[in-house]
């Protein structure tokens, strides 16, 4: 049994060491966050979580694509339109930053756009691994800036352009 986590620990941290998120690590602090992921496939289409959801898991896509949308009014309402694609994260980035930060709710949701493979990890033990090393932490967490800087401009960019789409589409009506 021993053998078998060992395994599982030593093939999980080939994936943690190219992740965006956990770049700055070393094999032993990656080692200590491999024993809280778990592997995951999703089928495209497959939600992985919605927006305003409570935020459980941060996900390290390990193969595939997942794209994130953003809502673009009253999800009670939602039709086909009412959802704005802003990213796609592929191979080695992290979907679901928010498990991270408080208030702990996605702020977009995230589907499958293919057939897609993730490491997914609890946050609360995350969160627990980096008060307990507040070096890891904040190497972590500097890391997590640089995406949280990159989705904003993302976002911003697919709102505009959702927008400007959506003036297009009235003018030749």
């Amino acid at each position: 049994m021993e053998i078998r986590t060992f395994g599982i620990v030593i093939e999980t941290i080939f994936p943690l060491r190219d992740c965006e998120l956990l770049r700055d690590l070393d094999d032993e602090e990656l080692s200590r966050i491999a024993i809280i992921c778990s592997r995951i496939s999703v089928a495209e289409g497959d939600r992985l979580f919605l927006e305003g959801q409570s935020a459980d898991h941060i996900y390290i896509v390990t193969n595939g694509r997942i794209a994130l949308h953003k809502s673009l009014g009253d999800r009670a309402k939602l039709s086909q339109r009412g959802w704005a694609t802003i990213a796609f994260c592929r191979t080695d980035e992290i979907v679901g930053w928010s498990a991270l930060v408080d208030p702990f709710r996605y702020t977009l949701s995230a589907t499958a756009w293919e057939p897609t493979q993730l490491l997914a990890i609890r946050a609360s033990l995350l969160r627990r691994a980096m008060e307990l090393n507040p070096d890891v932490g904040f190497r972590i967490m500097r890391s997590l800036s640089e995406v949280m800087a990159r989705r904003l401009q993302q976002i911003s960019h697919a709102l505009t352009e959702a927008r400007e789409s959506s003036v297009k589409d009235r003018m030749s009506s």
